[in-house]
């Protein structure tokens, strides 16, 4: 009976969102994602709007309670970078960029659901549309799709775990690629 409770204490351990794996994962999606028409480091002035949400996240409380958490996840890691580029000599630079994340498709497992029902619960998945838009000119400079899922089976091993690092991941995701094309 001890074996099988540490055996279970390191499947959830192994599904926990580590930094290294964060940033190993963000790299390397980042990576893959389309690059900006315009350096992000030519812009002035950068400015973070509200996450818009689709009309299917919208149609669902716990749809829409799930996006206020990557929501905040957003703006913890994004506020601070923009501000920093903010107060960069602002030496041959000009405009605003406008960063404006838009979540088309969201679906998070609950613990309770995958507890439960485990794998049979479904995948958790993340589709979120980073719209970057010159403030003076209103074109779209880019707006790669960043999009994680967590897999029904490795759901149901860390009892949910796996789903509730998703929000973790679309941000370092996010993060990353700004910083990759500043």
């Amino acid at each position: 009976m001890k074996i099988l409770a540490l055996i279970a204490c390191i499947a959830v351990a192994g599904c926990a969102a580590t930094p290294e794996s964060l940033d190993s994962v963000a790299r390397t999606e980042s990576a893959r994602l389309t690059k900006p028409a315009r350096p992000l480091a030519s812009y002035a002035n950068y400015e973070l709007k509200p996450m818009a949400l689709s009309a299917a996240v919208q149609a669902e409380p716990k749809k829409v309670e799930e996006a206020r958490t990557l929501e905040k996840k957003l703006q913890d890691r994004l506020r601070p970078l923009l501000a920093q580029w903010q107060a960069a000599p602002a030496a041959n630079r000009s405009g605003t960029l406008v960063v404006e994340p838009q979540l088309a498709a969201l679906k998070i497992v609950s613990g309770g659901a995958r507890f439960w029902a485990g794998a049979w619960a479904g995948d958790s998945t993340i589709d979120l549309d980073l719209a970057l838009t010159d403030k003076d000119s209103g074109q779209v400079v880019a707006k790669p799709r960043v999009a994680r899922q967590a897999d029904a089976m490795t759901g149901g091993w860390s009892v949910g775990k796996s789903d509730q690092n998703l929000h973790d991941y679309i941000a370092s995701i996010t993060y990353q690629y700004l910083v990759d094309n500043y």
